[in-house]
């Protein structure tokens, strides 16, 4: 039983550090830590013709790439040639002679 005891003894001692913790007031609001503070140089905020423009080039890139991706499938992948199956002889497609006996 002691050894048991002496097993658990780290982590009965950290669930009752973990109790004895203060706990954060869910009133509170959250401190934000990131913002637009940048190193030597003031940060920029976008216009809005710049973000309008942004979302419209982006906008055409996407239609463009997925456009072709479906209509145009076989620039992306050739089309796949079948091989003709009178090609094939009877012991690669694992027929027996007629000639031999059972």
């Amino acid at each position: 039983m002691s050894l048991l005891i002496g097993r658990l003894r780290p982590f009965i001692k950290s669930a009752a550090l973990l109790r004895k913790a203060p706990t954060k007031s869910i009133g509170k609001p959250a401190v934000r830590n990131a913002g637009t503070i940048t190193y030597r140089a003031h940060a920029v905020k976008d216009t809005g013709m710049a973000l309008y423009l942004g979302e419209g080039i982006s906008f055409f890139f996407w239609y463009w790439i997925l456009y072709h991706c479906w209509f145009e499938f076989d620039h992306l992948v050739p089309p796949h040639e079948y091989p003709d199956p009178t090609k094939f002889t009877n012991e690669e497609l694992g027929i027996p002679a007629d000639d031999e006996d059972d």
